[in-house]
């Protein structure tokens, strides 16, 4: 037997020894990266092991063991991890691999277009529809509140195929986070969530942050808050001097004093949530800009010939 073969042998003896005394390596999960929410992907996990290597798959608290696993996402998250551990002929040394996998939910809630545009935001007392966008027939569709199956009442109804949820007039309790589940066959998709919130206020003002003397100057509040808001102004530096006008939403103010500075306060109040929200605009009152006189004007100032018109007229009636 030659040297070099001796050498040979040596070398790969040596290496089998260190495979051997070490874990699992190279441990790999071939797949998607993304996958659809309701649709099988196969994922299959290597490795190289002295001997036999062993497989087990966690996803979501299900386990699977073997070199293969299937995953269907439901689509309630947006990632889903999914890690594969192996483990050598005698399961005493183990190694793991962990990938993240993009679900794309191709179901989703959202306000119906079948409604007026003014019932399109959903407010209370007005009437309102969801449909559970992207189920395609034939399958069977069951909506939820929050994770739970929704009981109807009086003011609820589904359509005969059960797309769209509808209600004759809501109420704050009607407040929520709604999905569809959809069924076909043994694959179960839940739907991206719609929320259904009157807990809020969102205010706007509108106007200049200087006012000139002597010209009138309209300020404008707006406010949404899923119900009817009600809306009020606030004059916390005082009473403006000069001509104010408030109408509702709109105040109109003609200041009549140079270098005040006024506060304006928009309060705008939710009465179902009890929140109440306002923004505020500070003027300043400044001198009035010199504005061009239009080309077509008349000049206030008499001419030479109507003065003496108007003299000569003055004698001859003196005279008579």
């Amino acid at each position: 037997m030659s040297l070099a073969y001796i050498n040979l042998l040596l070398a790969v003896t040596g290496l089998l020894q260190v495979v051997i005394a070490g874990k699992p390596q190279k441990v790999k999960i071939s797949g998607p990266e993304e996958v659809v929410a309701g649709v099988d992907a196969l994922y299959e996990c290597s490795a190289l092991c002295t001997g036999l290597c062993h497989y087990s798959w966690l996803s979501e608290g299900r386990t699977v063991d073997g070199s293969t696993f299937t995953l269907t996402a439901d689509g309630v998250n947006t990632v889903v991890s999914l890690a594969c551990t192996v483990s050598d002929e005698e399961r005493k040394n183990f190694e793991s691999k962990v990938i993240s996998v993009t679900v794309i939910n191709p179901i989703s809630v959202r306000p119906s277009k079948d409604q007026p545009v003014l019932n399109q935001e959903p407010k209370v007392g007005r009437s309102f529809k969801l449909t559970c966008d992207g189920a395609t027939p034939p399958v069977t569709i069951i909506w939820l509140k929050g994770f739970e199956l929704i009981t109807l009442n009086s003011r609820m109804s589904l359509s005969p195929d059960n797309t769209t949820l509808s209600f004759s007039s809501l109420e704050a309790k009607d407040s929520g986070e709604y999905r569809c589940k959809v069924l076909n066959g043994s694959a179960a998709v839940i739907s991206k969530d719609y929320w259904i919130y009157f807990g809020f206020v969102q205010v706007g003002l509108t106007g200049p942050r200087s006012a000139e003397v002597g010209f009138e100057t309209e300020y404008t509040c707006s406010a949404e808050c899923g119900v009817d808001c009600t809306v009020q102004w606030a004059l916390r530096t005082g009473f403006p001097k000069g001509r104010f006008i408030a109408d509702g939403p709109k105040i109109r103010w003609t200041p009549s004093e140079l270098g005040q500075t006024q506060i304006f306060t928009c309060l705008a109040l939710n009465p179902v949530a009890g929140k109440l929200g306002e923004v505020s605009v500070p003027v300043t009152v400044i001198e009035a800009r010199p504005r061009p006189r239009p080309s077509n004007a008349i000049s206030a100032r008499p001419s030479v010939a109507m003065v003496i018109s108007a003299t000569l007229l003055m004698l001859v009636s003196a005279l008579a």
